[in-house]
Parts: structure tokens; C-alpha cells; sequence
């Protein structure tokens, strides 16, 4: 009899980047359902009966993202292995809050990364997002592999590339290098200003419900008319990315859908978990931090990576292809696990 997967994640609340973690995931083992495991109790009052009977049988698998490391979702993780009892457990491509960071949400501090070493022994094996991750853990005394983010694993989308396109994205979660983002802001105004005084056509990407009012602001700085793309799905992002001659992005998953389209980035680096990424493709040379960050030195990274586009376009699809075989791999061994089969590579 399969058995379902139990998965652990903070996606279905007006995050993108989330959603493309448990897309990736779901993409990856088909034909199998995921049951959500609550985290709070008025999740646990709204699943249906049928789904809390299934629930203890389950393979717990862990999704959140950049979660391992912080406190609040060691208790999410905990009570995860208990709710979702079939063993073993699960964790793919996860990130490792970075504890350098001190963030007003980042729960992260106090030695709590130390913490998470018996929590993760649940775990048949522990997979990560990117180099630091993976360097983190071994801090600890976890040996984890990178795979990449699991997003990477979704179809790679076929759109036709506008040249002069380019694509913005600006947002942030709990807090920022710098904790000023009114800097930021003006940073990105001003550099899509020029932008468009060059002949580009910017358009917004959203990737998070909040993210409307900041793309209206910096895009009203161009002149032309703003259009601001807010996709209902990650793979409609990543095909709207794919669209662009070059993106600018602050949000994690804007730059993963990005690169997953093939699409140069250059990546605001509000947070640790930039880095991580940026490290796992071989595009650290990109990141401008945004305690750093001013409107000349952004300009400048643009520019100068729209001008080798078609060069790092192709670096970029062979980096990504190598995280894609990576993670085949290891939903190949949880599909092992629960007896489904898993897609071959696209």
C-alpha cells in the first residue's frame, strides 16, 4: 500500500516562492498527493477528516525553504515528525538561516542551529539548498549534500526571449542587510530610470502579494507606463522571466524562477539565503548587498550583464541543469521510500 507524503511548508499564504517549493516537489513525485501538514491549530480544525486519517501513516517531507536553523520552525518540525508518523523522514534542497544575519523575524540567534542536530537525526538524509547551507551544518556535525532549491525542479518554461525586456522584482520579507529599505527603493527607482532612458522596456514582477506598491513606485520613476505581472503561479513567473533580456530581483524565488528560465539575474542580496543561492549556480559576481547598495553600483551590474547575456544565459542553463540531475536523484530515493514512480529528466 503507498504511502502518502506528509509535506512541511509554509506555502498557500501569498508567497511565490513557497508555492514553487511545493510545486517543484509535487512535479517531482507524480501521481502521489501531498498532504499539507498543519502548523497551527486552526490548520489542524480545517483538515478534513479523511486527511487527519491519512496523516499519521504519512512520510513527513520538509519544504519551508530557509527553515532549519530557526526556532519557531524547529517547533513546526517537531511537531511535524509527530503529527506525520511513517518514517523515514525527508528533507530536500532546504536552506539554513544563517545566523551571521539578525533579522527582526529570523529567530536564529543564541546558539539555536546547534539545537537542530537531533531534530534533523529524524531524517534518513538531509539535502540543502546551496553551499552555505551545507557549510553550516557542517559546523554542527550534519553532512549535507547540495542539491539546490527544489524549485529548480519544475519544467523549464519555452517562451520566445524580447530583447530590451527587463524584468523587476522588489520585496523583502521580515527584514534586510541594512534595515533600510527606503535605500533600496531609490536605488532601484533610480536605476530603472536609466534603464528606460536606455530603451528598455521594464516590467514588474510580483512575487509576493505585498510587493504590488513597491513595483508601482519604483516603476512610476521610468516615465513609461507601469505594467506589473503578478502570475498566479511559479511556472507562469518563470515563463514571464523567460520573456525578459535580464531581471533584476530582490525576493529569493524571483532569482530561482529566473534562473530556471535561463534568464541573467542580478540579485538584490536583502539576506544570507541570496548568497546560498547564488553560490549553488556559480552567480555570486551578481549580488549587490543592500547595505551596500547605491544606484550607480546597480546600474553598472546591469548593464554590464545585459551586455554578456547570451554568454551567461548558456552558463546559466548548464548550472541549473546540473542542480535538475541532482535533485532527480534524490526524489528518486523518496520515491523509494513511498513506492512511486518519478519522472525522467525533461
Amino acid at each position: 500500500m503507498r504511502r502518502s507524503i506528509a509535506y512541511l511548508g509554509w506555502h498557500g499564504r501569498g508567497n511565490l516562492g513557497d508555492d514553487a517549493i511545493r510545486s517543484g516537489v509535487a512535479a517531482s513525485l507524480p501521481g502521489q498527493q501531498l498532504l499539507d501538514v498543519p502548523l497551527y491549530p486552526s490548520d489542524l480544525l480545517a483538515m478534513s477528516p479523511r486527511m487527519l486519517r491519512r496523516l499519521p501513516s504519512s512520510v513527513p517531507f520538509l519544504g519551508g525553504g530557509t527553515c532549519v536553523g530557526r526556532r519557531n520552525w524547529r517547533v513546526h518540525v517537531r511537531c511535524g515528525l509527530a503529527l506525520a508518523r511513517g518514517r523515514p523522514a525527508s528533507a530536500v534542497g532546504v536552506g539554513v538561516e544563517d545566523p551571521a544575519f539578525s533579522g527582526r523575524n529570523s529567530f536564529s540567534g543564541g546558539g539555536e542551529l546547534q539545537r537542530w542536530r537531533s531534530t534533523l537525526r529524524a531524517f534518513d538524509r538531509v539535502t540543502v539548498r546551496g553551499p552555505r547551507s551545507a557549510e553550516l551544518l557542517a559546523d554542527v556535525g550534519v553532512d549535507a549534500p547540495v542539491v539546490g532549491d527544489p524549485a529548480l525542479a519544475l519544467e523549464r518554461p519555452s517562451r520566445v526571449v524580447e530583447e530590451g525586456r527587463i524584468g523587476v522584482n522588489i520585496g523583502f520579507g521580515d527584514d534586510l542587510w541594512g534595515h533600510d529599505p527606503e535605500r533600496v527603493a531609490d536605488a532601484v527607482a533610480e536605476t530603472c530610470r536609466e534603464l528606460a532612458a536606455r530603451g528598455h522596456h521594464l516590467v514588474g514582477l510580483a512575487v509576493n502579494e505585498a510587493d504590488g506598491p513597491m513595483l508601482e513606485r519604483v516603476l512610476g520613476a521610468t516615465g513609461q507606463p507601469i505594467t506589473i505581472d503578478s502570475p498566479e503561479s511559479p511556472e507562469a513567473f518563470a515563463a514571464s522571466a523567460q520573456q525578459c533580456s535580464l531581471v533584476v530581483a530582490m525576493r529569493l524565488h524571483a532569482s530561482v524562477l529566473a534562473a530556471l528560465s535561463g534568464t541573467p539575474t542580478v540579485s538584490l542580496e536583502y539576506q544570507p539565503k541570496c548568497r546560498d543561492f547564488a553560490r549553488s549556480i556559480g552567480a555570486e559576481q551578481h549580488l549587490v548587498r543592500t547595505d551596500q547598495v547605491s544606484p550607480s553600483m546597480l546600474l553598472d551590474a546591469a548593464l554590464a550583464l545585459f551586455e554578456q547575456r547570451a554568454s551567461e544565459r548558456a552558463r546559466l542553463l548548464d548550472a541549473v541543469d546540473v542542480l535538475r540531475a541532482r535533485l532527480r536523484a534524490e526524489f528518486a530515493h523518496v520515491s523509494s521510500i513511498v513506492d512511486v514512480p518519478v519522472l525522467s529528466g525533461r
